[in-house]
């Protein structure tokens, strides 16, 4: 058996997945049965979901673990996917054919996710289902906004972002949107441990001072 030296080997699209996952990637490819390349896929999202745990913050992760599966193997992947995935063409093509205005730039801090649920509100014709989604989308746009950003969004300002986002066919006042804002408290970690090292420091001093008050009248034990 020939020794498969990493110098012979392609470049890893990923590199953070390494080696193995490209490897069985490729062994995805190579598998003829269908059904047996979909299940084969999906244990391979379960593993990179434990190499690259970070993704698990974002909302839409495991969509995001199937974009990466599919980079990794150039777009060429016929499998059963969850999800809608772009063909090689598609994804060359894609920065010049996004079709929404440059200022949607400015709302990436919503998530990729937000504009198929404007768009699925913007198809909806019964006017009190498209009011509630509507609701659930400009809370979610405050709440992601408060989070990420610090920064309380008006309704105003959620109104402006969705008439924006719809292409306008989503054109409402900023009383006519019912926001519910996330109370929950944020943790600040700086500031936790900012005032854990001011209280240690306080303790280090009072212990030097009684260590001096004590040490100068004090019998040594031999």
């Amino acid at each position: 058996m020939q020794d498969d030296y990493n110098t012979q080997r392609s470049s890893m699209v990923i590199a953070e997945y390494g080696r193995h996952v490209h490897d069985y990637v490729k062994y995805i490819q190579s598998l003829s049965d269908r059904d047996k390349r979909t299940s084969t896929a999906e244990a391979v999202i379960q593993i990179m979901a434990v190499l690259n745990p970070e993704v698990k913050q974002q909302s839409n992760y495991k969509e995001t673990l199937w974009e990466h599966l599919y980079q990794m193997a150039d777009y060429d992947l016929d499998v059963d996917c969850p999800y809608a995935m772009p063909t090689r063409e598609e994804r060359n093509q894609k920065p010049g054919s996004i079709g929404y205005p440059d200022s949607v730039i400015k709302f990436r801090f919503y998530g990729r996710n937000l504009q198929n649920m404007v768009d699925k509100a913007a198809e909806m014709e019964d006017p009190e289902l498209r009011q509630g989604l509507v609701n659930l989308i400009a809370s979610f746009m405050y709440n992601s906004c408060k989070s990420w950003n610090n920064e309380n969004l008006s309704n105003e300002t959620i109104a402006e972002h969705l008439k924006t986002l719809s292409k306008g066919k989503l054109n409402l006042a900023g009383d006519q949107l019912v926001v519910s804002q996330d109370n929950s408290p944020q943790k600040k970690f700086f500031n936790r441990n900012k005032s854990n090292n001011n209280n240690n420091n306080n303790r280090n001093k009072n212990n030097k001072f009684n260590r001096n008050k004590g040490g100068g009248g004090g019998y040594r034990r031999y």
